[in-house]
């Protein structure tokens, strides 16, 4: 249930090549430019499927923090991984993220985009609330975790209908590597399902 829901989210978030640097923007800016840029994308139903994947990429790695989100993922095991583990790790991350969210980006039927308030959770990070509208059907509630690093706001988490995206990974990743309590497992398993992406 929340692979679907989170793949409409992202999906579109994570379709647009971004104009302008994220960096000068509050938060709330960020993610309301980010939304419109990709309403007005998934909109067009002249984009290719490949075209809308790159453009996905792109997104995601400048609205996100990726390795700050993949280390988030990894909890715990971070630290137990090697730092050859945890540079392989964070590689396997973003291909699997890409190539899971990826799949579901032409779901787009009529919904629009909608930026609320924010809450300030510390010094350095806010939660920017947000609203995707469906045609004849409930909203979506949609927050966007946005840490600032020296200067600079990403997003480092999606919370829909209150399950968090980086949680919701964290215990899929943690369930692999109890099998074995070794990163290892994990990375074998990441390499076999990011292999033909």
């Amino acid at each position: 249930m929340f692979g679907r829901l989170a793949g409409r989210v992202l999906g579109f978030f994570l379709l647009v090549v971004v104009a302008a640097p994220a960096l000068a923007e509050e938060p709330t800016a960020l993610i309301q430019r980010l939304g419109g840029q990709a309403i007005s994308i998934v909109a067009n139903d002249k984009a290719s499927t490949d075209q809308k994947k790159a453009s996905f990429e792109a997104l995601f790695e400048e609205g996100f923090d990726v390795p700050l989100v993949a280390r988030i993922v990894l909890g715990r095991y971070w630290r137990a991984a090697t730092p050859e583990q945890q540079d392989e790790y964070t590689s396997l991350f973003h291909r699997y993220i890409i190539g899971t969210y990826s799949t579901r980006l032409n779901a787009y039927s009529g919904q629009t985009f909608e930026v609320g308030g924010e809450q300030r959770l510390s010094d350095d990070e806010v939660l920017v609330k947000s609203l995707i509208k469906e045609p004849g059907g409930p909203d979506l509630k949609v927050d966007w975790r946005v840490l600032n690093r020296n200067g600079e706001n990403r997003i480092v988490d999606v919370v829909v209908e209150g399950v968090s995206m980086a949680i919701t990974h964290r215990s899929e990743f943690a369930a692999v590597i109890s099998k074995t309590g070794n990163v290892e497992t994990l990375l074998q398993k990441l390499r076999s399902q990011v292999g033909n992406s």
